[in-house]
């Protein structure tokens, strides 16, 4: 196997791990999710010493995060989990390096094809358990009282219920389908996939309305309106662009102020609680814990240990017992502080500076070259009500794009403008 292709393969395997770990843990357990996750972490590693004259600098907000993630180690309540939490972001950063190698044309590839692939997969998956199994439980949860909310999936795509797929869960497959959308149409937009692209559209489509979830609805919305402030940016002059970038962001701080104070006849319009399903409470929870170390927080983990106090019985609902605070930020704030906080901000400015130069430096299709920045932007906004952009994709992603990705090309002008100065 040439090196490419072995980074192709490798970037494929990762992105499925990350994307879809409860699949991993419901098949063969979380002792062997344990062992796919080590074996991931020494091949991320070995990657990245092969190819460490290629790979880009991570960014300084990149290494001071994962620095701190295991100095808390030394304040955290137990600290040898907080080691592991520490050693599986470093994990992800180290393949988030080793993905970055690839262009731009070939990095979305393999997030289309392995994004695709899990979402046709949950389809069939959701559809042989509404016709022949039914209800199906992880392999590491008995049939015990309450065990309901943690089945895999309830199969009840044929009587109007959720779908949760591969994932486990609806929220996530809904994200998958966001993601897998933005880059299906940019995909068809840059004339790939001519013939398949309607299906490459219908099934992200299908994911996200299928999965019910009011979170990816907002998150879509929120890509739609930058995907058209991009696209006019192609097409306009600056001072233009501006105008219209204004306009929108006062005309979205508005439909804010005017869905809080409606926000209860909304919910309600949707069909959803207005504490945002207990969110509410989960995060005064969260904020009173996090007073008890406002600086440096409670040590690292990333998704949350149940077996370190207090979180195993921190936030409960019913039978259900949550690891996460639900807002990436609360979650960085319980967990590393306002240190921590401050790190994180600046992990997010990086990307999302690094997706912008993407779009003004390269010879990429427009279309392709916004796909970083909608993907940092979907992840913005999912982190207000999850906690999931901290660990998995969102993290991989995140580190990723704070490296950057390979820059080719001159600085690009409006496309219009660009007609004008051919013509002369």
């Amino acid at each position: 196997m040439t090196a490419d292709r072995r980074l192709t393969v490798f970037a494929c395997v990762v992105i499925v791990q990350v994307a879809c770990g409860d699949m991993v843990r419901n098949l063969i357990g979380w002792a062997g999710w344990g062992v796919t996750i080590g074996l991931v972490i020494a091949w991320s590693l070995v990657e990245l010493w092969l190819r460490r004259r290629d790979v880009p600098y991570p960014g300084r907000p990149a290494l001071l995060f994962v620095a701190m993630a295991f100095v808390s180690a030394f304040w955290a309540g137990s600290w040898w989990s907080t080691l592991m939490g520490a050693a599986l972001t470093l994990g992800i950063a180290a393949a988030a390096l080793v993905i970055a190698t690839l262009s731009l044309r070939r990095l979305v590839a393999v997030l289309h094809w392995s994004l695709q692939g899990l979402l046709i997969g949950s389809l069939v998956f959701e559809i042989v358990a509404a016709l022949w199994i039914g209800p199906i439980r992880p392999v590491w949860h008995g049939d015990v009282a309450g065990s309901e909310v943690y089945w895999w999936t309830p199969a009840e795509i044929f009587t109007g219920g959720r779908i949760s797929g591969l994932t486990g869960n609806a929220n996530l497959t809904g994200m998958l389908g966001v993601m897998a959308l933005i880059i299906a149409v940019a995909r068809a937009m840059s004339q790939q996939d001519r013939r398949l692209w309607p299906l490459f559209v219908v099934v992200p489509l299908a994911s996200v309305v299928l999965s019910q979830s009011a979170t990816v609805v907002i998150i879509l919305a929120g890509c739609i309106v930058a995907a058209i402030l991009i696209l006019i940016r192609f097409r306009v002059s600056r001072e233009a662009y501006y105008r219209t970038f204004w306009s929108s962001i006062s005309a979205m701080g508005g439909a804010v102020i005017v869905g809080a104070v409606l926000w209860q006849d909304l919910a309600e319009m949707l069909g959803k609680s207005p504490d945002l399903t207990g969110r509410l409470e989960f995060w005064r929870i969260v904020l009173v814990r996090w007073l008890y170390s406002p600086i440096v927080g409670d040590g690292w983990m990333g998704y949350w240990m149940p077996w370190v106090e207090p979180y195993g019985h921190l936030l409960t609902q019913g039978h259900a017992v949550y690891l996460q605070a639900h807002n990436v930020w609360l979650d960085v704030a319980l967990q590393l502080g306002i240190v921590g906080l401050i790190i994180f901000l600046a992990l997010q400015i990086t990307s999302i500076r690094n997706a912008v130069s993407r779009i003004r430096y390269s010879d990429e299709h427009p279309a392709l070259r916004a796909v970083p920045l909608l993907l940092l932007i979907a992840l913005v906004v999912q982190g207000f009500t999850e906690s999931r952009p901290l660990t998995e994709l969102g993290a991989l992603l995140l580190f990723m794009f704070a490296a950057g990705l390979p820059q080719r090309g001159e600085r690009t002008l409006p496309i219009r403008v660009q007609k004008q100065t051919a013509e002369q």
